[in-house]
């Protein structure tokens, strides 16, 4: 009878653990997971903030490879600190909780008018360059073909301090379409919830990160117009971290792209924006993406 009992426990156990797992991986809205961060190799742990452009779950399964990376080729541990939104990153990184992060052109741009952060590193797409776009989305069986017919149309949004957002509302307004001429809009936690919300027909039309498009075109999704050009998310240091430590950790960034060139280190599985390997950063970079913020600060 004990024996039962404890068979029947442990199956129990195993549903139970792998229900929550199933919850966990549908469910892109689940709050930040507790990650435990013990010092078992008596390294320093240097925290290594992500804003919440994903879901918790995407952003560990494609950061914590390049975590691992920087473990083994620094002398220090990292580790990642999540956030529920893109300004506790911010507030992270400023407050010592973090010494580097993975911001957006938007966040970037806006904590570097009050804070000395500097941009490290800029990760290079799979041709080696710099540019990164977002796409506008639309279901593929939409009638929808052009920008100007987003009139009276419901329009979803990532995160008001995700870049992208504000790409699409200058996008929008190029193509003679307010934000007032939308039946309805909304701003979203994270841009995989913009594609899904989209894809369910949720909203007409969204904007998300070109990479995240591209994830869904075979789930049903048509990119209706593209952006131009912007730097991918850069990679900063807080103001607080000791200049040879952020030298330390900028040449393991930037040694990347040639270790993935001669084969040394395979990035498959790595969050797309970062599989690739980077370049040295510097402000003028997004001056651009300045520009369009100002203008529309100037028309509103």
């Amino acid at each position: 009878m004990n024996v039962r009992l404890k068979a029947f426990g442990l199956v129990f156990i195993f549903i139970g653990i792998s229900l929550i797992g199933y919850m966990l991986a549908m469910d892109i809205e689940t709050p930040p997971p507790v990650l435990k961060h013990d010092n078992v190799e008596g390294r320093e742990i240097v925290y290594f903030g992500v804003i919440s452009r994903y879901s918790p779950r995407s952003i560990i399964e494609g950061y914590q490879p390049l975590m691992d990376y920087l473990t083994a080729q620094t002398p220090y541990l990292f580790k990642l600190r999540l956030s529920r939104n893109y300004l506790e990153t911010v507030r992270q990184l400023t407050e010592s909780e973090v010494d580097f992060a993975s911001l957006g052109n938007y966040t970037y741009i806006k904590t570097r008018l009050d804070h000395d952060v500097k941009c490290i590193a800029v990760p290079i797409n799979a041709w080696g360059n710099l540019e990164n776009y977002d796409d506008i989305i639309v279901p593929a069986d939409s009638p929808v073909q052009s920008l100007a017919e987003l009139k009276g149309q419901s329009f979803a949004f990532a995160s008001h301090q995700s870049f992208s957002s504000w790409m699409a509302i200058w996008m929008l307004h190029e193509a003679g379409v307010e934000l007032s001429d939308l039946s309805r809009y909304e701003n979203l936690s994270y841009h995989d919830l913009v594609a899904e919300k989209v894809l369910r027909g949720d909203f007409d039309a969204g904007m998300v990160k070109s990479v995240v498009a591209d994830q869904y075109r075979e789930r049903g999704i048509r990119v209706l117009a593209r952006s131009p050009a912007i730097p991918s998310v850069p990679l900063v240091a807080g103001a607080h971290v000791d200049p040879k430590k952020l030298q330390v950790v900028q040449v393991a960034l930037l040694n990347l792209k040639s270790m993935i060139e001669v084969g040394t280190i395979t990035t498959e599985g790595w969050d797309s924006e970062v599989a690739h390997g980077f370049l040295a950063g510097h402000d003028s970079l997004f001056n651009f993406p300045r520009r369009i913020l100002n203008h529309l600060e100037s028309i509103n």
